[in-house]
């Protein structure tokens, strides 16, 4: 079974991710630099992987919005490919890359 979080992750009235969507499966470091989107630092972060680029390799952390962001359009990607839906031309350009 595959878990794939949804927008019901997302508090009605406020439209801020619920405290216990998605992040319960993460362990959360209290204070660290966040590598997608937002790149603040000293910010709650988690490790989502290994990174490599230019063939050196680091460990890749996000925050809780950046992480919600990651996991949305990846849910976003599968279930285009669920449906047989062609990919749009960033994906398929991401899938090149």
């Amino acid at each position: 079974m595959v878990f794939r979080p949804t927008r019901r992750d997302i508090d009605p009235i406020t439209r801020e991710p619920n405290d216990y969507a998605l992040w319960d499966r993460h362990q959360w470091q209290a204070s660290g630099e966040c590598w997608l989107w937002c790149g603040r630092d000293d910010v709650g972060v988690t490790w989502i992987g290994p990174v490599r680029s230019s063939g050196l390799h680091a460990a890749l952390y996000a925050c809780r919005a950046c992480l919600y962001e990651l996991d949305q359009r990846v849910l976003e990607i599968n279930m285009r490919q669920d449906a047989g839906t062609p990919p749009t031309s960033r994906e398929s350009v991401r899938s090149r890359l």
